[in-house]
């Protein structure tokens, strides 16, 4: 979220001296300075629950400080316990699988985490996180371990933010080939509303990816009104409409049209997002 600071500028008239101190001793006085970055949560999201999807699609539980403490997706398929050191997200463990999670930071950024093996102890994958001067996310590098290897790419997802702060794009990278990635998916949104959004924290994942918690990573301040998908066989054009309460989403509805090469005399589908909150 980006910060505000006011500087005002005074024009300096001595006109005693008494008032020339006053104004001196104003000047020495230290500027405000930033609060500190804190991963507790303002909007305390429950679970979101997506058609035809495992249900709930995103389960979140918290503690009594609003820091979010477990993480359950794909009702169990992953399940994450959360740890803080500073205020900050430290380390997440996958119950599933045993395998740890542990965050590096750069600038007060996530800037890359690193998943270890229950069994072995071995890196399995490492996350490498980059940054604009706006603080804006945009690119993340996925790497996968092998036994003795330096890590290989497999995956890359590049982002473009419209000028007021929205994601405007996705281009999703994947591996074709050793050493090798090409573009696989490309995600356009627009039309944003000026209600708060609550689910872009997963616009970055993969169903079988391990889920990467960023609560300081902000892609989508609204509610994007329509999505572009481009893929590799097919594409896709969503058009959404939402309800809403205390301006948060409840219900999200989208419309999905089948587009270009294979979408000929395809009927659109309706699909909904459902939100519920503590």
């Amino acid at each position: 979220m980006n910060m505000k600071k006011y500087f005002i500028s005074l024009a300096a008239i001595v006109v005693g001296a008494t008032i020339s101190c006053k104004k001196d001793n104003d000047a020495l006085q230290p500027p405000d300075l930033p609060a500190p970055i804190d991963d507790a949560r303002t909007v305390l999201l429950k679970e979101v629950v997506v058609q035809s999807l495992p249900s709930p699609y995103f389960h979140f539980t918290y503690d009594s400080l609003k820091y979010v403490t477990q993480i359950n997706f794909a009702s169990g398929f992953s399940i994450y316990s959360v740890e803080y050191e500073n205020k900050r997200v430290k380390k997440m463990t996958n119950f599933i699988t045993g395998s740890s999670i542990l965050y590096s930071y750069s600038n007060n950024h996530v800037s890359e985490i690193n998943e270890f093996s229950a069994s072995t102890g071995d890196k399995k994958f490492c996350y490498k996180l980059f940054y604009n001067s706006g603080n804006q996310l945009v690119q993340i590098l996925w790497f996968e371990f092998f036994s003795n290897s330096n890590g290989e790419l497999y995956k890359k997802s590049e982002l473009a933010c419209h000028t007021d702060g929205n994601l405007a794009e996705i281009d999703h990278h994947f591996r074709t080939s050793p050493g090798q990635l090409s573009l696989g998916k490309k995600e356009k949104f627009s039309n944003y509303d000026n209600k708060t959004n609550v689910d872009d924290f997963y616009l970055i994942e993969d169903f079988f990816d391990t889920y990467l918690f960023l609560p300081q990573v902000k892609l989508q301040r609204n509610n994007p009104q329509r999505q572009q998908i481009s893929g590799t066989s097919n594409d896709y054009d969503i058009v959404y409409t939402y309800d809403y309460q205390n301006d948060l989403p409840v219900k999200r509805t989208g419309m999905v049209t089948q587009t270009g090469r294979n979408g000929g005399g395809v009927q659109p589908i309706q699909i909904t997002h459902m939100y519920n909150y503590y």
